[in-house]
């Protein structure tokens, strides 16, 4: 009993701090929220970790706290606000409490700690139900844990203190007065770094939120205007090319480095979609041997040989400059430990001109992450 009253105050003071925030950011809002440039968004979160079938981690929870800035992009006049129906871009700081996600070892409870992020997210309104809005929001960042495999050896949850962040929400938003909504959701949350560092089990939580939003300021969002990037209105060939590391076991700073390539061909739908094809290749700098087991283990990415090769089709969503990539593939070439056949990657793209821009690119073995690779991108 002491135990159930001690979380249901901890989880009572998030919704209460989220209720007089608001009270206070709405009497200083005075612009129309759904045609205002500028709002603040503030959420209290509850999760419970996705891995309840494993009775070490049935009662795992987490909560939480998330603050954006949601900037206005429904009237911008952009093509891919228009074909994606993007209602705002969100810059957002997060701080999760770990500390009742917790990882059993020999019988001994070990709590995640503190998360504290910076989440960019987008959202994107699937329908309008009279003057609500139901929206799907995916949103991706970096974040800072206190506890990991160094600061509890025992543990294989978390590699190291920074991750990778990954959020992907349905949400409701109602209005309840011309300036303020009310905004409830749930969400998938990720935490882990990749394969940058392990082992990196991560944590998977199923998270519901509920917070208000509210207008800032007396400017309304521009209505129209000129794309301020020159696409490729057509389609095009790419190449892209970068190398990456994966981390040894338990080692602090020991890496397994790899180089990898991809050359494909890119169908224009419009501005926001493209369908694409290729091939990648990835090299190892070393591999796997099992005379050398422990030493050169890279779990599913473990290869006999030098080079694996395979083919992929996905699907580019292009955001101005900024490009979202997801493919799967099939390898063509690939002697492996576990005899893995198929592959997913993927990646960011930014572009400083049309032709020319940076990637990162992560692969994927089922849900397992192999190796991120950072490099350049080229489009002709």
């Amino acid at each position: 009993m002491t135990y159930l009253l001690n979380v249901s105050r901890k989880q009572s003071v998030i919704p209460l701090g989220v209720f007089l925030l608001a009270l206070i950011f709405s009497h200083t809002a005075i612009a129309q929220l759904d045609r205002a440039k500028h709002a603040i968004s503030i959420k209290a979160q509850y999760g419970v970790d996705v891995n309840a079938d494993n009775i070490n981690r049935k009662d795992n929870y987490l909560y939480g706290l998330h603050i954006s800035y949601d900037k206005n992009v429904a009237h911008s006049g952009k093509e891919w606000v228009r074909v994606l129906n993007a209602q705002n871009v969100s810059f957002g700081v997060t701080w999760h409490n770990l500390n009742d996600m917790k990882e059993i070892v020999d019988g001994v409870a070990y709590p995640g700690g503190q998360a504290f992020g910076a989440l960019t997210e987008v959202d994107f309104q699937l329908l309008e139900l009279g003057k609500a809005k139901l929206q799907l929001t995916p949103g991706i960042g970096l974040a800072y844990i206190t506890e990991n495999i160094y600061t509890q050896p025992a543990t294989s949850i978390i590699g190291g203190h920074v991750n990778l962040m990954v959020t992907g929400e349905l949400s409701l938003e109602v209005p309840v007065s011309r300036y303020t909504s009310l905004v409830a959701g749930g969400h998938i949350q990720h935490y882990s770094n990749g394969g940058v560092a392990v082992p990196n089990g991560g944590w998977n939580t199923l998270t519901g939120s509920i917070g208000i939003k509210t207008a800032l300021g007396h400017e309304g969002a521009p209505a129209g205007g000129a794309e301020d990037y020159p696409h490729i209105d057509g389609n095009s060939a790419e190449l892209w090319f970068g190398a990456g590391v994966r981390g040894r076991y338990r080692s602090r700073h020991g890496k397994f480095f790899r180089s990898g390539m991809y050359a494909g061909y890119n169908f224009y739908l419009n501005r926001a979609i493209s369908l694409k094809a290729g091939s990648h290749v990835v090299y190892y700098h070393t591999v796997f041997d099992p005379e050398r087991f422990d030493e050169t283990f890279q779990y599913y990415g473990s290869s006999l040989d030098p080079i694996r090769w395979g083919v992929a089709a996905g699907a580019d969503f292009t955001m101005g400059r900024i490009v979202v990539n997801a493919m799967y593939g099939k390898y063509l070439h690939y002697r492996n430990y576990h005899n893995v056949k198929w592959y997913w990657v993927t990646g960011l793209r930014y572009y400083f001109t049309p032709n020319i821009g940076v990637q990162s690119t992560l692969s994927l073995h089922g849900v397992q992450a192999d190796y991120a690779n950072w490099g350049l991108i080229l489009r002709i």
